[in-house]
């Protein structure tokens, strides 16, 4: 492969890409394809901007200090700044755009790609530290995400549903959101598409960042690639290539009552404002799940979504 510009990560943000999505949206899947060029370098996922933007956050988060003692402190100190919270911005700026420089330097490659999925958290924040910074929003059927999540979280044990609750209900209007904000910073991409037409999708990925599109970066599991802690760690190892087969997969599990239980419950609370903007047709999915919706008889005995949400683990 040639023509590779080398460059380093710009102090706001300039060859830094963030990828963010839905957990189990096919996020794994896309870091591992986009990994595999020969420009973009990428780490499992780092995480690595949660804490410090969080530390102005007066929830959301716990601490043995005291977390919310501690905002309020810095929230004082920074007040006594001249330029106030803009210090510790760019206090973070200055920090993080290190350690990301840090990460790219030994790979001899041009972009950092930091897949944290509940980056959707902090989208506005992010965007303020690094303005220059290259944003990926996936998307994914709600619903066969929650299909995913349900099968991988909670191995029967439904009312373990809850602790996942700002996956389901905050995450798509976050990203929604995201999406108006970032403007030409974003690039929407969403899982179906990558599965039925890769080329074409990640083709237009790599012209959006100004990169050559290579068609073997999509036979991601040819290269010798590491397992990671993070993200899809059994399902993507299988498998060398986007397989087309896993778009509408997730249809055949509404075939279990709860399932379809849940997944009803989540359209419906959904609703079709945010279901259409993220470009999934609310009719059809509603035509979907009257195909599969099971006699009534056994739906008394299934568990609804919204008390499983409200439910947490001790």
């Amino acid at each position: 492969m040639f023509g590779i510009k080398l460059m380093s990560i710009g102090f706001k943000g300039n060859n830094l890409l963030f990828l963010i999505s839905q957990p189990r949206a096919g996020s794994t899947l896309t870091q591992r394809i986009l990994g595999t060029h020969s420009e973009i370098y990428t780490l499992s996922e780092p995480w690595l901007m949660l804490h410090p933007i969080y530390s102005l956050r007066a929830n959301g988060y716990q601490a043995e200090y005291r977390s919310h003692l501690a905002q309020i402190a810095l929230d004082s100190f920074l007040q006594m700044l001249p330029n106030g919270q803009e210090e510790y911005i760019e206090g973070i700026r200055k920090m993080y755009a290190s350690l990301y420089k840090s990460a790219l330097a030994s790979s001899g490659k041009r972009y950092f790609l930091d897949k944290t999925p509940r980056y959707y958290l902090i989208i506005p924040e992010l965007y303020r530290i690094f303005p220059e910074a290259r944003f990926i929003i996936l998307l994914r059927h709600p619903l066969a995400v929650m299909v995913s999540k349900v099968k991988k979280n909670t191995k029967g044990m439904w009312d373990s549903l809850g602790n996942h609750e700002q996956d389901f209900l905050q995450a798509p209007i976050l990203l929604l959101e995201g999406i108006k904000l970032l403007g030409d910073s974003c690039r929407v991409l969403h899982y179906e598409n990558l599965l039925l037409d890769p080329k074409s999708e990640i083709s237009k990925v790599c012209n959006w960042l100004d990169i050559e599109f290579y068609p073997e970066i999509l036979n991601y599991g040819l290269n010798d690639s590491p397992k990671w802690r993070f993200g899809d760690r059994k399902t993507l190892y299988k498998k060398n290539k986007p397989d087309p087969e896993n778009a509408d997969k997730w249809v055949q599990s509404l075939q279990d009552y709860q399932m379809w239980r849940l997944a009803d419950d989540y359209w419906k609370l959904l609703g079709p404002d945010i279901l259409n903007q993220m470009e999934y047709d609310y009719e059809k999915t509603q035509q979907t799940l009257d195909n599969y919706r099971p006699h009534w008889w056994y739906l008394w005995r299934t568990l609804p979504l919204k008390w499983l949400l409200k439910q947490r683990e001790a």
